[in-house]
């Protein structure tokens, strides 16, 4: 197989390397003519363990080249792999000039193909937000190209999950491997360049597979950022911060798990909202700087908000939403700091004909706190509960699914919006 690399960074080298040790023939391209030389005397442009030996190996045998230009290279190419960077504009926002590029001026190479060779896979591992293969990629390909994927070429998003200094480690043994495709089956397998490598494969749409770099990338961000803000909470405390971190990588149940990490509601009941506004309290009265911290109620307040706005745009003010669920989550009467109290208050307040269905609460059985929370911010509660759910959904003109009701057969022809499960 001959693959062909576009971009001589971190990833395309890695890439190149990982593709010679399976035995394909590569072709390295790079603007940089410091990395082209480098590459064809057999060494690596980037200090990475494993590949300096892989490269000088794949020299001796012929089967490595570089240039600055893709030239004849992609006339008997099998893959095309773009690597290229995306860097960040003083805005943030990225600069997708050299994806562009490199997406010209493949396309442009894919005019020279025999039509007798199979369809070029056009692989771009380049970190880019959703949309951009649609919007970007695709569309220069197509108009370079002279003619619409499918037939001579097929691009995909396939993006890189490697770490610098581990990276053909975790080239050959990645925790998944997401391929983006124009539609199921286009990318054809990647015609076997990831035969023999076990995890578990993801075909989805161009914007689902960006996406899913994103989400990893930030969600780690967030990790080192949430483990540094405790350290100093901890400090603060006159507490270690590693016997903290030691107990609490300890839970695999709620802590480092696959709990409270599916989109949906934002968060409410007794412990949570207390517990990080007086954390964050107590950062305040030590001077300690936790800015993740003091944006979790803010985060979960523009939540509440959002999902406000997804149930007043789907019906008309005036309009009967029947809503099931009131308390905090499943199997308890706890109302207190509910988001599905709030949003019942926000409805009532916006003019609608609201009815709640909520099997977890009795009334005349609130006490305490609960009792209060409720006066407090839904007085009219027990005037707009109904018991007889088929009666209440048959009159609804918009079903809202606050939480989980297992029990409970939602009718077929009625408006129903999940809101435990965005």
């Amino acid at each position: 197989m001959k693959i062909v690399v576009c971009g001589l960074g971190y990833v395309g080298v890695t890439v190149a390397a990982c593709m010679l040790r399976k035995g394909a023939t590569v072709v390295g391209v790079d603007v940089n003519s410091q990395k082209v030389e480098i590459a064809n005397a057999g060494r690596s442009p980037v200090k990475e363990a494993g590949i300096h030996e892989i490269f000088a190996r794949a020299r001796a045998e012929s089967r490595l080249t570089a240039a600055t230009t893709l030239g004849s290279a992609l006339a008997d190419a099998d893959v095309v792999v773009a690597c290229v960077g995306t860097p960040s504009c003083g805005d943030g926002s990225l600069e997708l000039s050299y994806v562009s590029s490199v997406a010209e001026e493949i396309g442009m190479a894919v005019r020279h193909r025999s039509s007798q060779c199979r369809p070029l896979l056009c692989l771009f591992r380049s970190t880019m937000l959703p949309g951009t293969m649609d919007a970007v990629v695709v569309p220069k390909l197509s108009e370079a190209a002279g003619e619409p994927p499918g037939h001579r070429y097929e691009p995909v998003y396939n993006p890189e999950f490697m770490r610098e200094s581990t990276a053909i480690a975790d080239y050959f043994n990645p925790p998944k491997i997401v391929v983006g495709e124009r539609f199921p089956g286009a990318a054809q397998e990647l015609y076997g360049i990831y035969d023999g490598i076990d995890a578990p494969v993801f075909k989805v749409p161009f914007a689902v597979a960006e996406m899913v770099k994103y989400v990893d990338n930030y969600f780690h961000a967030l990790k080192v950022s949430f483990a540094n803000e405790i350290a100093r909470l901890a400090l603060a405390a006159a507490v270690n911060p590693q016997d903290v971190t030691r107990i609490f990588l300890s839970d695999t149940k709620l802590n480092v798990s696959s709990y409270y990490l599916r989109p949906g509601n934002a968060f409410g009941g007794s412990c949570l909202p207390k517990d990080v506004r007086a954390l964050g309290a107590f950062g305040r009265k030590h001077g300690v700087n936790v800015p993740l911290l003091h944006s979790v109620i803010a985060s979960n307040t523009a939540h509440k908000s959002f999902v406000a706005r997804l149930v007043l745009a789907r019906a008309p003010k005036g309009s009967r939403i029947l809503q099931l669920g009131l308390t905090f989550k499943p199997d308890t009467d706890d109302l207190r700091e509910s988001p599905l109290v709030e949003l019942a208050a926000t409805l009532l307040e916006e003019g609608y004909d609201l009815s709640l269905f909520e099997p977890d609460l009795k009334p005349e059985q609130l006490i305490g706190a609960n009792l209060a929370f409720v006066r407090a911010n839904l007085a009219r509660l027990p005037g707009l509960l109904v018991t007889d759910f088929g009666r209440a959904a048959a009159k609804a003109d918009l079903i809202v699914l606050g939480k989980a009701m297992p029990g409970i057969k939602l009718p077929t022809g009625k408006q129903v919006l999940n809101l435990y499960r965005l």
